[in-house]
């Protein structure tokens, strides 16, 4: 990314939003984003440790400054939390990911109906991403549907996955001994360990699977309906498929709304259809 234009202001945002969502400032990883040299990169954290004094600690082990809690202690408003939405968005654009829904594209023409009401915490999406890319383990205090009062986790994360509104943790559980998913807004707290993750990625068998997921006009629309749903989708041909992580296939099915049953799941709220459901069933209903 090369800066338009190369002001205090837009570096100070620019470091803020690294500092705040991956919880750390390297002269590398400002060289990988912004194309500088490694004397501008130095030059540019030592200015903005001097704007936030209080934001950041060095650590010479890993050549590094780590973020502090300060950026962290926001206020929990419904003000803070369109804030922190739109800060998420703008680091997503700066790292290359697309934004948030709901975020401001900065073409009044343009603009997104879906608010963006699960945003992840700065802090705890920070710790995550640190360990993912240090290969390293954390500990976590998780609510779920299942168990909704606080619970100690031990997990291995690999990924970070935003799937339609929300954000979750793909990662390896010591307790449950197998992968699972984990959304950011149910951890209450996460710690980093010193120990390597136990499994990574390559033993994630869902994650590494990819699986063709065909989708079709509902057969319930007219004929006049589905060759309108194949021109809308499909480019006028008569399907489409998309390959998927198994892992994510749930998601994804879930995101374009298509029937797995196409007999209960009817016109006019399902438009779309799986056609191969006999691929696709195990990694929505695993056993």
């Amino acid at each position: 990314m090369r800066l338009k234009n190369d002001s205090l202001q837009q570096r100070d945002t620019l470091l803020s939003c690294l500092a705040i969502w991956e919880g750390r400032l390297t002269n590398k990883r400002l060289r990988e984003l912004f194309g500088i040299s490694s004397v501008r990169a130095s030059e540019w954290i030592r200015e903005f440790r001097e704007v936030h004094p209080g934001w950041l600690e060095q650590d010479t082990k890993s050549k590094s400054f780590i973020t502090t809690t300060a950026p962290y202690k926001l206020p929990s408003n419904v003000v803070a939390q369109q804030e922190l939405s739109s800060s998420l968005s703008h680091y997503l654009n700066l790292v290359g990911l697309p934004p948030a829904p709901g975020a401001d594209s900065g073409d009044r023409a343009l603009w997104s109906a879906f608010p963006d009401l699960s945003p992840p915490p700065p802090q705890i999406f920070a710790v995550l991403t640190d360990a993912i890319r240090n290969g390293r383990g954390v500990s976590i205090s998780y609510r779920s549907m299942r168990e909704p009062m606080p619970h100690t986790r031990t997990l291995s994360p690999h990924s970070l996955v935003r799937a339609g509104r929300r954000w979750h943790a793909r990662a390896y559980c010591s307790e449950s001994e197998g992968f699972r998913d984990y959304a950011l807004r149910r951890i209450v707290a996460v710690t980093p360990l010193n120990s390597p993750a136990e499994q990574g990625q390559e033993e994630d068998e869902a994650w590494m699977t990819q699986v063709p997921v065909r989708l079709i006009a509902h057969p319930l629309l007219s004929i006049e309906q589905q060759e309108l749903i194949r021109f809308e989708y499909f480019n006028k041909t008569a399907a489409r498929v998309d390959t998927c992580r198994g892992a994510l296939v749930a998601y994804f099915i879930q995101d374009v709304r298509a029937a797995l049953d196409p007999e209960a799941q009817r016109p006019p709220d399902y438009q779309l259809a799986i056609e191969n459901i006999n691929v696709v069933r195990p990694w929505v209903f695993p056993s």
